[in-house]
């Protein structure tokens, strides 16, 4: 039986094989895509143009249409989709790093797709430049003037696709000597927020920072140690520690330390004069307080009557904190003070009292709400309603620099620390916030009694100090 069946199907072979093929094989040249561009490795700075302009040569010409795809993807990460347009011309908003760029070209009529593959480098948008806290439209905003003159309004809320209730009252960055910590903590009387330096992606709430929660009702301020063992926060008077990245930079983001003990009530100003400890000024008790390395508790600071002032019993009220010379391993500090007879000038270096002078001969200076120091110079510029003077230590008197019209106040006011050669102003005029760059020649007054640049489009400003 099995024999039967075998040859029926050799039969059946072999009629089959014998049929003519009546197929027809006639092949068609496929159409490719080459692409040519300028380049194959792009570098761009965060919320700057891309541009790439490509050159398509097909293989075999056609009046084929073309779809075509850009997107980005760093190994491990996530895909973004940046254009689907021929050429690529798009604003980058791209987290700073190192990407891969794939660049494909797809026939609409075949489905055959060409691919191209290039290195794109994103530096971030914020390396250096003026935080500008201010408040507009019932909101706190964070904006940013970078180094080159580029002006960022209100990135903070872009970035993160978030608002900050409240008011703005300041923000403050610090920047690790090590390249391990860049972080800006920015403060509403809501709120705080945590930003990484480089591209202001938001990384921590008030609750990361603060478990329990925390308002503010004034300036805060946020400083790392000299040495980069401690992060401080002062808020309301009262001290707060964070670990800083030398020893622990898995934990800088970690929660802030509960206030420390004691009765006082600090000044906002974390003086790193020292490697040996940080020092902070009680205007309770009217003296200097110093906190040593990863201890949280605050001690008077030792003084002596024979100096300049005795910094444990000075005996006056901090109204301002800033530098004078900096140096790798310790800094001098200025400080305008209010004694019972007037305002004084005095100066810190390291922890040696170094000046104790009366401001004399000087206008309106009991009038000043804004003070800025030279590093350079024994200058003190000062803002009283809508004049600027410039305070000489050595000659002790002071005279106009600059005048607004009666109209505009003066906010706050900073020194370029890198030169002390640029002033910069904020200011308000009830409407709209400004900030104004004044260059500075060697006597320290105003080059062209006019400001170089103006920048414009901010709310009510609270606050201005510089990342580095």
């Amino acid at each position: 039986m099995l024999r039967h069946i075998f040859l029926c199907i050799g039969f059946v072979m072999l009629f089959t094989a014998c049929q003519k093929d009546k197929q027809d094989y006639r092949f068609e040249k496929q159409n490719t895509v080459s692409v040519k561009t300028a380049d194959s490795i792009f570098t761009v700075t965060q919320f700057e143009t891309l541009k790439v302009e490509t050159i398509l040569t097909e293989s075999v010409p056609s009046q084929d249409s073309y779809s075509y795809q850009w997107k980005a993807w760093q190994v491990g990460g996530d895909t973004v989709i940046l254009s689907r347009d021929k050429d690529l011309d798009i604003n980058i908003i791209l987290q700073p790093g190192r990407y891969e760029l794939e660049y494909k070209v797809t026939n609409n009529r075949t489905g055959i797709a060409s691919f191209m593959i290039y290195r794109l480098t994103v530096n971030g948008g914020f390396y250096e430049g003026w935080l500008v806290s201010n408040s507009k439209n019932g909101k706190a905003q964070l904006s940013f003037i970078r180094e080159d003159g580029e002006l960022f309004l209100n990135p903070a809320e872009l970035i993160n696709n978030t608002t900050y209730p409240g008011k703005a009252l300041g923000a403050f960055a610090a920047i690790d000597p090590y390249g391990s910590m860049a972080l800006i903590n920015f403060f509403t009387d809501q709120g705080v927020y945590r930003f990484n330096a480089n591209d202001l992606v938001q990384n921590g709430i008030t609750t990361d920072i603060f478990p329990e929660g925390k308002q503010f009702s004034s300036l805060p301020c946020y400083a790392i140690s000299k040495a980069a063992i401690d992060q401080y926060i002062i808020a309301d008077g009262g001290l707060h520690a964070g670990l800083g990245p030398l020893f622990f930079p898995a934990e800088v983001l970690k929660p802030f330390s509960d206030r420390f003990p004691g009765d006082y009530t600090l000044f906002p100003a974390i003086i790193t004069s020292s490697q040996t400890a940080t020092l902070f000024y009680d205007n309770k008790h009217k003296r200097f307080m110093q906190a040593s390395y990863l201890d949280r508790e605050l001690t008077v600071a030792s003084g002596s009557d024979a100096a300049a002032f005795n910094m444990g019993n000075v005996g006056m009220t901090m109204l301002a904190s800033d530098y004078g010379v900096r140096g790798a391993y310790s800094d001098e500090y200025y400080f305008v003070m209010q004694g019972a007879d007037g305002r004084y000038i005095l100066s810190l270096s390291s922890t040696t009292p170094g000046m104790n002078q009366k401001i004399g001969n000087s206008p309106d200076i009991e009038q000043a709400t804004s003070f800025t120091t030279s590093s350079v110079a024994k200058h003190l510029y000062y803002a009283a309603n809508n004049k600027i003077y410039l305070y000489d230590m050595l000659a002790n008197s002071s005279r106009p620099v600059f005048s607004f019209p009666a109209s505009v106040q003066i906010a706050d006011m900073k020194l370029l620390r890198s030169t002390s050669k640029r002033l910069v102003v904020a200011t308000t005029d009830g409407q709209e916030g400004k900030v104004h760059y004044f260059d500075l020649d060697n006597l320290g007054d105003v080059t062209g009694n006019a400001a170089t640049n103006i920048f414009t489009g901010f709310g009510e400003i609270a606050h201005l100090s510089y990342r580095d």
